[in-house]
């Protein structure tokens, strides 16, 4: 699955919000008993929140499930990653409602900014979103020389666009 696209969405009263026909489309087919797409939701880092098609969930947490839960690095992410982890299936408008213990944790009010990620979708508040993306593009051409261009010899970026 390799989902795309950025979608500023509203939020109702009640927590729901509507996910963008294109980002479904990307999905496929709906899987839920219903007819509705199946989802779990829970915290992110930087204060998002993580919306897992309910498929990629049960691979990615057939991983963190492996890990040692004796180890005490791996009990503190094992904690952070089932932390108000939910289930969630849209209705027939194609919302999801969010839980409130959720949206608080990502400053979540009337807005949020969808954006894909491979496959999965992290829900940012629009502000956190636009303080994120105003970091600079310098620690991000720094960053990308670092993690995919090899360092400071750039061993190895001509790589990244070959099919």
């Amino acid at each position: 699955m390799k989902l795309l696209g950025e979608y500023p969405v509203s939020i109702d009263n009640k927590g729901r919000l509507r996910l963008p026909t294109a980002l479904l489309r990307q999905l496929g087919e709906p899987t839920g008993e219903e007819g509705g797409y199946e989802f779990v939701v829970n915290r992110g880092f930087e204060g998002t929140l993580w919306l897992y098609p309910k498929a990629v969930w049960e691979v990615f947490s057939d991983r963190v499930n492996r890990l040692n839960r004796f180890n005490e690095r791996n009990r503190k992410l094992i904690r952070f990653f089932y932390s108000g982890a939910t289930a969630l299936t849209t209705d027939s408008a194609d919302r999801i409602l969010l839980p409130k213990m959720l949206m608080d944790y990502a400053g979540l009010t009337d807005e949020a900014i969808l954006v894909s990620i491979r496959n999965y979708i992290e829900i940012w508040s629009p502000e956190r979103y636009t303080a994120m993306l105003s970091q600079g593009t310098d620690d991000i051409t720094d960053l990308a020389n670092d993690v995919l261009g090899g360092g400071e010899e750039g061993v190895g970026a001509e790589d990244l666009f070959l099919p």
